[in-house]
């Protein structure tokens, strides 16, 4: 409440700094002699369009009524709340709008103080978000729901969440998707409708990867940033791809023309291989890998750790790639 307090005291000065500054012009106008009424008229407008410009350039919400038109197309360039806010409608974010000359649109569910630390996050609740702005973020805290990216750049910043599912209207926009590594997504990552549940799943959090590369999971699981689990991880199961037995665990980003945009790591006490021709492609695990299946494939990525396989059978099948490394021993334990 008290920091409530304040920031509607800040906001109450700044708006009486345009009045005041105003009043005191005005009255100094008049004691002069060569003031007009066109000249007070002038300065009229000029304070108006001052005091609309603070209006117009950020929105600082407690209402859904509120924050529902602040990302409309006539809305901010931010939106900020200041408590968890739950909407029945539809979240449509539209308009394009630029910070400091750049095309930029935020959506900030937390409060920080001066020295740009986070003292509190806050949840947007709503059935969808459809995102048509470009260069869009959400800054820290949860938006529970799911989102529907039709522009570029779409950015979780700053420790943000979406608990529920990101779908892409194509490729090139989920290729031009930005995530931290403090941020996540609880859902699944889809693009153009396809990537449905047996196809891949495309993470951002560390659990959501551990499961899809479970029994019941999926063939392709790719990572979107550094990942740190306990837990030692298990890839199980058999997959098709292509009409043939394939398991990929990709820890990269690539564009169109399959250029690599960004590798991740992995770290983990043991990854422990039970699918056949499984291929680690990309990026970094650290910790040992234990190889129980045939066809074990590291390609453009790193081991930071030992390999060990439970037969010689299986050390026979690894496909050898001068793009995978391994740290440190090759060996049937």
């Amino acid at each position: 409440m008290k920091k409530l307090l304040t920031l509607l005291l800040t906001l109450s000065l700044v708006a009486s700094l345009f009045i005041g500054c105003g009043s005191k012009e005005e009255t100094a106008e008049e004691t002069s002699n060569d003031t007009t009424k066109e000249e007070t008229t002038t300065e009229t407008k000029e304070e108006t369009t001052e005091e609309a410009d603070v209006v117009t350039t950020a929105s600082i919400v407690t209402e859904g009524s509120a924050l529902i038109p602040a990302l409309s197309a006539d809305g901010a360039w931010l939106a900020a709340t200041l408590n968890d806010i739950e909407v029945a409608d539809e979240i449509v974010v539209d308009g394009q709008f630029e910070n400091r000359e750049v095309i930029d649109r935020k959506l900030a569910l937390y409060t920080q103080d001066e020295d740009h630390n986070i003292t509190a996050q806050f949840t947007l609740t709503a059935p969808k978000m459809t995102v048509k702005s470009e260069n869009f973020r959400i800054t820290g805290g949860t938006f529970k729901g799911d989102v529907y990216v039709e522009a570029p750049g779409f950015k979780l910043d700053k420790s943000s969440t979406v608990d529920g599912n990101i779908y892409f209207a194509s490729k090139e926009l989920m290729d031009s998707f930005v995530v931290t590594e403090t941020s996540k997504v609880t859902g699944q990552i889809y693009i153009d409708g396809v990537d449905v549940v047996t196809t891949a799943s495309i993470t951002t959090d560390v659990n959501t990867l551990v499961n899809g590369l479970k029994a019941d999971g999926f063939w392709l699981v790719a990572a979107l940033n550094n990942m740190t689990t306990n837990e030692e991880i298990v890839v199980d199961g058999e997959f098709i791809h292509r009409e043939e037995v394939a398991r990929k665990l990709a820890l990269y980003t690539q564009d169109e023309e399959r250029n690599v945009t960004a590798s991740f790591t992995l770290t983990a006490p043991k990854l422990i291989v039970k699918s056949e021709n499984f291929k680690l492609q990309g990026g970094t695990f650290v910790g040992d890998v234990i190889v129980e299946a045939n066809g074990f494939h590291i390609v453009n990525g790193t081991v930071e750790g030992n390999v060990y396989f439970t037969s010689q059978e299986y050390m026979d099948s690894m496909v050898e790639d001068e793009t995978g490394s391994v740290t440190g021993e090759i060996a049937v334990q």
